[in-house]
C-alpha cells in the first residue's frame, strides 16, 4: 500500500502541451484563459470607476451650486426631495426616465472619454513579458 498518493494536480507539470491547438508557438490554452482574466479584471475596474463617476457629478455639480456650502447643498436637496414628493405620480416617472436617460448618458461619455487610456493599459500589460 502506497504511502503517497499522487493527485492530477501532481502530475500537471508532466503533462503534454496542447499540440493539436493551432495555437501560436509559446502560447497554451492557460496564457490565454490568463489573457482573458486581465482583461475582464480591468475592465471590471474600468467599468466601476466609471459608474462612481457619474455618481459623484451631481454631487458635484450641486457642491458647486451651493458655493461649497453643506448647508445650502442639503437645503437643495431637501427642495428637490419635497418636489419630487409633491408631484403627480405621471410627472415623477417622467422625471425618473428623464434621470435615467441623463445617468446613461452620462457614464456613456465619461467611458468615451476614458477608453483610450483603458486600451492603452490593456495593450500595455499585454505585452509585457510573463514570468
Amino acid at each position: 500500500m502506497p504511502l503517497h498518493v499522487v493527485t492530477p494536480f501532481d502530475r500537471a507539470q508532466d503533462a503534454p502541451l496542447d499540440e493539436d491547438l493551432d495555437l501560436p508557438p509559446g502560447k497554451t490554452w492557460r496564457h490565454h484563459a490568463a489573457d482573458t482574466c486581465y482583461i475582464l479584471v480591468k475592465a471590471g475596474g474600468f467599468l466601476g470607476s466609471t459608474y462612481l463617476m457619474t455618481l459623484g457629478l451631481p454631487l458635484l455639480f450641486f457642491l458647486m451650486i451651493s458655493g461649497g456650502s453643506m448647508d445650502l447643498l442639503f437645503a437643495q436637496i431637501a427642495n428637490l426631495a419635497d418636489r419630487f414628493l409633491s408631484a403627480d405620480p405621471v410627472r415623477q416617472s417622467s422625471f425618473v426616465e428623464e434621470l435615467k436617460f441623463a445617468a446613461v448618458g452620462l457614464a456613456t461619455l465619461i467611458a468615451i472619454w476614458r477608453m483610450p487610456r483603458f486600451l492603452n493599459e490593456i495593450a500595455e500589460g499585454l505585452r509585457e513579458e510573463k514570468l
